[in-house]
């Protein structure tokens, strides 16, 4: 959490372009299908784990990911720090009005943090307005919270001209900031089943997402599993043949 706090407040000085995205196993489910999102996380700056099942995966296979960064979680360090170093924040996305009650939370959260907001629901015609106003606030540091993968397709399409030079995706993070959705109880977030109350929370929304998402990416932790293990006794075959010979 703190390497990817200090990562994100140091490129908010820089000139250019950095993206930051939060993996989980519905972004992972989703870029196994989509080219164009898949490509955008292999070219974004940082990926990192906003869901335990990428921490638990990364083990699995042989990877070390220490900890789960729940963008959630990360918000309200990085915008102290934010307003520590004077970097300027612009929250983009949600219903109208939710993502300006997310910027008063963090507000009083961190006294002194410069948000300005826009909602998004914008039709394409009217970007320029929100594009002129990300650019008017003079953005280092710009949330894109318009769930996967338009966020993604968002940054592609708008990113380098809205003048920011970070630009993070945080899906719903704007419901959750503001206090329209309400966090899991400790525990369960700790026990890495955050999921399963959000589930209850918008059973709707994301019925699909959890009771059909979560075993579509054991099963393909499981088919890479299998495929390593195939290419290793295949190596290890191929050599004992070479060596034999």
């Amino acid at each position: 959490m703190d390497a990817t706090v200090d990562t994100i407040i140091g490129w908010s000085h820089e000139d250019g372009l950095r993206v930051a995205v939060g993996v989980n196993a519905h972004v992972c489910n989703l870029a196994r299908h989509d080219e164009g999102l898949s490509d955008f996380l292999d070219d974004s700056d940082l990926n990192y784990a906003d869901g335990q099942s990428v921490v638990w995966a990364s083990r699995i296979v042989g990877l070390e990911v220490p900890e789960r960064a729940a963008t959630t979680d990360l918000a309200p360090p990085l915008l102290r720090a934010a307003a520590d170093e004077g970097v300027r924040v612009f929250f983009y996305g949600g219903r109208p009005g939710v993502a300006e009650q997310a910027a008063e939370a963090m507000r009083r959260i961190a006294p002194g943090v410069q948000i300005a907001t826009h909602h998004g629901y914008v039709k394409r015609e009217q970007m320029s307005t929100v594009l002129d106003a990300i650019r008017a606030h003079g953005t280092d540091l710009l949330f894109v919270g318009l769930g996967d993968p338009a966020q993604q397709e968002w940054v592609r399409d708008h990113g380098p001209s809205s003048g920011a030079s970070v630009v993070l995706t945080c899906g719903g993070l704007f419901d959750w900031l503001s206090g329209a959705n309400k966090r899991a109880p400790s525990w369960m977030i700790a026990a890495g089943l955050e999921w399963m109350w959000r589930l209850v929370i918008e059973p709707k929304r994301l019925a699909r997402r959890y009771l059909v998402g979560n075993p579509a990416f054991v099963l393909a932790l499981a088919r890479q599993l299998a495929n390593s293990r195939t290419r290793s006794i295949g190596q290890a075959g191929h050599g004992s043949a070479s060596l034999a010979s």
